[in-house]
């Protein structure tokens, strides 16, 4: 097999075991499955023309999050934030056909986690949802932010301790 043929079946298997968390990930961030489709589809655009470019990434899947970090950032520079109701009117949980309780508790709980998760600076957020919701460690965390994993832990523990003051 060729480099290249080396290098495509590479990528498809990082692709198959990081697409679903990677998608999670951004979902969480934007609250949007079309937007995170759209993301997680950019994401890997863009990884896939510089391993082209570039011969070698060393943590494929620190620099995919950092890709898809950096391009929730720009999203968030160009819109303002969904509000809850119009993620409720895109849901499909009010067709007739639909027996739509399991959606609509979905949809709320959605919407709980959302507001609880606005409480929280966008770096705040985004290391809570990195260690709870893709259940990585904070040494992963560290090398995909550039930051050292004590950094990491600490901003955890601010935002899980701003979090629960919210709830007492």
């Amino acid at each position: 097999m060729s480099v290249d043929g080396d290098k495509q079946k590479s990528f498809l298997a990082t692709y198959e075991s990081c697409a679903d968390a990677l998608y999670r990930h951004c979902f969480f961030r934007v609250f949007s499955k079309s937007l995170a489709e759209e993301l997680v589809q950019e994401t890997f655009l863009r990884a896939w023309q510089y391993v082209n470019e570039v011969r070698d990434v060393e943590y494929m899947r620190a620099f995919l999050y950092r890709i898809a970090n950096n391009l929730i950032i720009d999203n968030y520079r160009k819109k303002k934030e969904e509000s809850l109701d119009v993620l409720l009117a895109e849901s499909n949980a009010f067709e007739p056909a639909m027996d739509g309780r399991r959606e609509i508790e979905r949809n709320v709980l959605l919407g709980e986690v959302k507001n609880t998760l606005q409480l929280l600076s966008e770096e705040e957020r985004q290391i809570v949802t990195m260690r709870y919701i893709d259940d990585m460690d904070p040494r992963d965390i560290a090398k995909i932010l550039e930051i050292s994993a004590n950094n990491v832990s600490v901003k955890l523990n601010r935002a899980v301790k701003k979090l629960g003051t919210h709830f007492a």
